[in-house]
Order: C-alpha cells, then structure tokens, then sequence
C-alpha cells in the first residue's frame, strides 16, 4: 500500500483523524454540560437547596419544595468542593481545545499528503501550529498543577496538606523538539519545490 496519495495510508490516516476530531466534540459537549451543572449545583448550595456537606463528602440533603427531601450521601471527602473541581475542568478544557487544534491541523496536513502534496507551502504552518499546541498544553499541566496545591492549602481545611510534584513527560518535550525541526524541513522543502517550479 503506498504511503502517499488517494487510497494510501495518509488517506486512512486522514479519515481516523475525522472520527478522532467528532470524538473531540462530543467531549467538548459533555465538558460543557459537565462545568454548568457544577456550577448550578453551586448555586442550590449557596441558596441551601443542597447541604454543602455533598460537596465535602459525608451525609446530606437535598430539598425539593417546601416539604419533600431525601438524603445523599458522598464519600469522597472534599471530592467535589471548587478548589478541586474547577482545576480539574480546566485541565480537560486545556486538553479538549489543545486536541480539536492539533487534530485539525493534521487533518488540514494529512489531506495536503493524501493528494500527493507533501511540500504543500501550507504543511510548514500546520506542523507549526502542531508543536505549539502541544507546547501550550504541557505548561498549562504544570501551571494547573501548581495552582490547585495553591488553593488546596489556601481553601482546605487544616488537615489539608498539598504536595507539587512536577512530572516532566520527557516524551512530549522530545515530540516538540521533532515537530520544530520537521515544520522548517517541510517549510525548506515547500522554497525549494515553489524555486523549481519557478526555473522551469
């Protein structure tokens, strides 16, 4: 099976990036869904339709009208309380937007290989934009990271004791690194083919 053009892997590579990129959305849908309903159950906590014990793990109640209530309890103590809840929706929405613009790009990219244009002048830009977004979402891990322990000493209790540990995925980094060098081979790639066409 040949590598580039229709038929070839780049073109079945192109059609998984379809199904990845719909994926995406679907996750963006629920993330959306995910941070209104958190943020109402914050509102019933405030106006005392929901006890604030829910989101603290124990026991508690949740009202309905004047008379009627049952009872819920959550164990995971300080499980759903904002200092831990509303770092852990950035994190996916940093990861979410991060993945719909890489695999955007490389759908733009593996459709320019699928037409048998891999020096296309725009392949430089795509893988470009590839690397910095991949840049952008490992710093945004370690300052998501660092600011949760923040607001877990500051927010919790006196028990609350928050450790930062810096996982360094030196995979990512070294993928970075790749991706540069690649975007300014296709970018020299893309002046020689535009000179040559240019001499004939």
């Amino acid at each position: 099976m040949k590598a580039l053009g229709r038929g070839s892997i780049a073109s079945f590579i192109r059609w998984a990036l379809g199904f990845a990129w719909w994926v995406l959305w679907f996750c963006a849908v629920c993330w959306v869904i995910a941070a209104v309903s958190y943020a109402v159950l914050l509102i019933l906590v405030a106006n005392g339709v929901v006890d604030a014990n829910i989101l603290t793990g124990g026991h508690g109640e949740i009202h309905v009208g004047d008379t009627g209530h049952f009872d819920v309890t959550y164990d995971d103590a300080g499980g759903a309380t904002w200092p831990v809840v509303v770092p852990s929706l950035l994190v996916g929405a940093v990861a979410i937007a991060g993945g719909l613009v890489i695999v955007w790009r490389l759908r733009r990219l593996f459709a320019n290989f699928s037409t048998g244009e891999p020096f296309h002048k725009a392949n430089a830009d795509h893988l470009r934009a590839i690397w910095i977004a991949l840049l952008a979402i490992e710093v945004s891990r370690y300052i998501l990271m660092a600011v949760t322990g923040a607001l877990l000493v500051a927010f919790g209790d006196d028990n609350t004791h928050a450790k930062f540990t810096a996982h360094v995925d030196l995979s990512t980094w070294f993928a970075i690194l790749i991706l540069i060098v690649l975007a300014e081979v296709f970018r020299e790639g893309a002046r020689l083919r535009e000179e040559q066409e240019l001499t004939i």
